[in-house]
């Protein structure tokens, strides 16, 4: 009996070592974290990074944005992720110039530094069939920062997501399906100057490329539909209007648009991202040109040693051929 229950222990414990293995690196995965590519893609165990941006925005202006977050890689299914956005530099609505409603719009605008964003948490569970991959997302923001310059919520907020990805070769077509009560926890690519609180349905769909090694294009078509009354915190607001919040009901705070993003690998550690986004409702265009930093490069763009080509031809001629 002993043995029996050794040789059992031994089993299991093999197989746990072979669940919490890491999958075989994928390039062509999308982004957990937008606004900062490469911490949770391709990497297993605790990662972080950085994305400095300068975002141009088409009712303000240009400013300035850093993008600090870390992920935790826990197996091949399961990950959780962290981060919030810092604003160097950025113009606001000053609300005592904003009273004379026949001030000029410029007049109205004052520099802000040191503002923070709210702070971002996200789950992911992940499961593959095939070419098929299917990622449910639950998403939380912390009240950390200003609703009145429409940059936070003032609020906890949540939002519920699911991602169908068919991925062929090099390219991935991919559909988004979620709910929630912020439009802040939606569409986190973009950094939007408002925040909407209230019950949503988003929805999502688009194709990803990675023409060259380890980079991507990646364009989608977007859809928020309030489903019910919202209050939106916005800053600036329309000129000669006394304040930055703005509640109004069903319909109003309907948005749609495009987004696209392009991520180029510089180094293991570097890339060059930015990204493009429309609003056909708002009629805003945002353009952002930024770098990231993490602290675990990709592996594939560093020169494997000997000990690593050994390991890995070990491994190939162990493995099974599969047709």
């Amino acid at each position: 009996m002993a043995c029996v229950l050794s040789a059992l222990c031994a089993c299991l414990g093999t197989e746990a070592q072979a669940t919490d293995r890491p999958a075989a690196p994928n390039a062509t995965q999308i982004e957990q974290v937008p606004r900062v590519p490469g911490i949770g893609t391709l990497l297993h165990g605790v990662n972080a990074g950085v994305t400095f941006s300068g975002v141009h925005d088409s009712s303000i202006g240009w400013y300035t944005v850093a993008t600090p977050a870390m992920s935790y890689t826990y197996s091949r299914h399961y990950a959780a992720d962290v981060s919030f956005s810092i604003y160097p530099s950025r113009e606001v609505v000053d609300d005592v110039r904003n009273v004379d409603p026949g001030a000029p719009p410029t007049q109205q605008l004052v520099l802000a530094t040191g503002e923070l964003s709210d702070t971002f948490i996200g789950l992911h569970g992940a499961f593959n069939a095939r070419k098929l991959r299917n990622t449910a997302t639950a998403s939380f923001t912390l009240p950390t920062g200003d609703n009145a310059e429409g940059l936070g919520a003032g609020k906890l907020t949540f939002d519920f997501s699911d991602r169908l990805e068919f991925q062929a070769r090099k390219t991935s077509l991919l559909l988004d399906i979620g709910a929630g009560n912020s439009s802040g926890l939606f569409n986190r690519m973009v950094t939007n100057n408002y925040t909407s609180i209230g019950p949503l349905a988003h929805f999502q769909q688009g194709v990803a490329f990675w023409p060259f090694r380890l980079g991507y294009i990646q364009s989608v078509l977007y859809e928020q539909i309030p489903i019910g009354d919202q209050t939106v915190y916005t800053n600036p607001g329309p000129p000669g209007s006394p304040g930055a919040t703005v509640v109004f009901g069903n319909g109003l705070g309907h948005d749609s648009g495009v987004t696209t993003a392009v991520g180029i690998p510089l180094a293991s550690n570097l890339t060059l991202c930015g990204y493009y986004n429309r609003s056909f409702v708002q009629s805003l265009d945002t353009v952002s040109v930024g770098i990231t930093y993490v602290l675990r490069g990709r592996a594939e763009m560093k020169k494997p040693s000997m000990i690593d080509r050994a390991l890995r031809e070990a491994e190939t001629a162990d493995s099974p051929a599969h047709y």
